[in-house]
């Protein structure tokens, strides 16, 4: 039998810059195979040929399905060649109901017209079947959901589609533990029913425990292929980076504990973020965990002013009372924001590199419109007010940066064709060049390879030893055990417990999230210090 897939020598080019040079790839039926690389090497480029959003004719090769040559112009001749993907930048349409996204493109029909309550019992079903009717309402726009939620909601409509090949690209970026061993066991009974999987992910826990084969892609070829079983995460990795990676900064000696910079007293917004009181100290950092809904997003977004009801409570930094009511304030007060949704809040993705890095400079002129309460809905919004200069020094401290986080992307390359994990040292980058009093980072490694990883923490330890104080918000427990000093557990938007950084354990953290722990609660009695940090 020939094998399930075949995409053989592909060539992609973006104007100048060429993303696939004569890629491989391979997979059988009923098997997962992992597709790993580094941000950039052509991992997404080679799966959005094979789902149609590149179509035939924009590239070279061949693509054969069940051996025979397919060429495939839309992502709907996807869908009918059986083909399904889950984009590592979601394809939701943010203005519809969750039931209307999960049967996009193959709503039921009565009398000739779409018939919107089967649509919405479909989903319901749908919903049920995979277990998430009780955590995701069928009838409520997506846009509202956070993006948690939305990339379930992704993953649900591909696996209820009749597909013999399933691609998924970096699905568990936004999801808690227990999602990510709820979507194994279903990716597990696709594999017994003979579907194929493509598992890009930069987890390699993940792909350790799931995938049959590992296909490395780098600089846009194929580096190689190798049987899972038979091979260690180090060879994967050095296969990726063709490089030596960075080491890692050595964890702080003790938590510093510096003049308090955030200080929250009985903060409140809605019913999501319920009487949360802590406090932040220059040099410091403090991780948010907890499970999807906790209230982890919501907290960071109330202090950069974002908040979507009535705030009460009272919020300090640097000793100072702040009523931060637009993201504008947060930023004058000394807040920096690296969001979740990198697209939509993070980024003017008409813009290009060099023009986003400097989007926050004190150079910068307006362009139009006030700067108060410009940003209540998004980051891109508020960004948009403003302009670069024609200031030279700008354009070079930008350059520097670029070279710095080692982007892959010349300087006026337009933002919206860097990777996921390039656009998001994009977003961090940003604030770099005057570092903020206080740095809010809501999942700041999402999508982001285990080569950029690393220097992305480098950058974030650099700013710890100058004094920044970090809150950040991370679904991903290795990174909050390794970057924090002090580790906030929220559960339904309020404090479940608090944990030395240094001695902490993912159980621990589990317990408190779920409410299955015994440890005291914030505020019962004495912690002991942490005495780690970003390493």
């Amino acid at each position: 039998m020939p094998p399930r897939l075949d995409m053989l020598g592909i060539v992609k080019h973006f104007g100048g810059v060429r993303a696939l040079d004569g890629a491989d790839l391979s997979a059988q039926a009923g098997e997962i195979l992992g597709v790993c690389g580094e941000n950039g090497a052509g991992k997404s480029t080679l799966l959005k040929v094979l789902s149609g959003v590149y179509p035939h004719g924009s590239y070279r090769g061949e693509v054969r399905v069940d051996g025979t040559l397919v060429a495939l112009r839309s992502t709907a001749e996807a869908r009918r060649a059986g083909i399904g993907i889950v984009h590592q930048e979601l394809m939701l349409v943010p203005e519809m109901s969750v039931a209307a996204n999960l049967m996009l493109g193959r709503e039921p029909m009565r009398f000739g017209l779409v018939d919107d309550l089967a649509i919405e019992a479909s989903a319901r079903a749908l919903l049920a079947q995979f277990g998430v009717a009780g955590e995701i309402d069928a009838a409520q726009p997506v846009g509202e959901l956070g993006i948690g939620r939305q990339q379930i909601v992704e993953i649900v409509r591909a696996l209820s589609q009749d597909v013999r090949i399933l691609v998924l690209d970096e699905p568990t970026a936004a999801l808690t533990a227990d999602e990510c061993e709820r979507l194994m066991a279903w990716l597990r009974e696709l594999k017994t029913r003979g579907t194929t999987c493509l598992y890009v992910s930069h987890r390699m826990d993940e792909v350790f425990a799931l995938t049959d084969r590992i296909t490395v892609l780098r600089d846009g070829r194929t580096a190689g292929t190798v049987v899972t079983a038979e091979t260690q995460p180090h060879q994967v990795i050095s296969m990726m980076v063709g490089r030596e990676l960075p080491k890692a900064a050595p964890r702080a000696a003790a938590n510093p504990r510096g003049a308090p910079a955030l200080e929250l007293v009985s903060l409140r917004m809605g019913h999501v973020v319920n009487d949360v009181s802590l406090t932040v100290h220059d040099g410091e950092v403090v991780a948010l965990a907890g499970a999807m809904g906790a209230g982890r997003t919501a907290l960071l977004s109330t202090l950069f002013g974002c908040a979507e009801a009535r705030v009460s409570g009272t919020i300090k930094i640097a000793g100072r009372e702040q009523r931060l009511r637009s993201p504008a304030d947060a930023i004058a007060a000394g807040l920096a924001l690296v969001p979740e949704d990198r697209k939509g809040r993070g980024l003017v993705l008409s813009l290009s590199v060099a023009e986003n890095l400097a989007l926050v400079n004190p150079s910068l002129r307006r362009r139009r419109g006030s700067i108060a309460g410009a940003m209540h809905q998004s980051m891109a919004a508020f960004l948009d007010l403003f302009a670069p200069t024609d200031d030279l020094a700008d354009e070079q401290a930008a350059l520097a940066r670029i070279d710095e986080m080692r982007l892959r992307g010349e300087a006026r390359a337009e933002v919206a064709t860097l990777s996921g994990g390039n656009q998001q040292k994009v977003v961090l980058g940003k604030w770099l060049r005057r570092p903020p009093r206080v740095l809010l980072l809501d999942e700041p490694t999402r999508g982001v390879d285990v080569g950029a990883r690393e220097e992305i923490y480098a950058l974030l330890a650099e700013l710890n030893r100058r004094g920044t104080a970090i809150l950040m918000a991370s679904s991903d427990l290795q990174e909050v055990l390794r970057l924090a000093h002090r580790i906030v557990v929220l559960r339904h938007g309020r404090i479940a417990g608090e944990l030395p950084g240094a001695t902490a354990t993912m159980e621990e953290i589990v317990n408190l999230s779920t409410g299955a722990g015994t440890l005291a609660p914030m505020g019962a009695g004495p912690l002991r210090e942490a005495q780690g940090g970003l390493r």
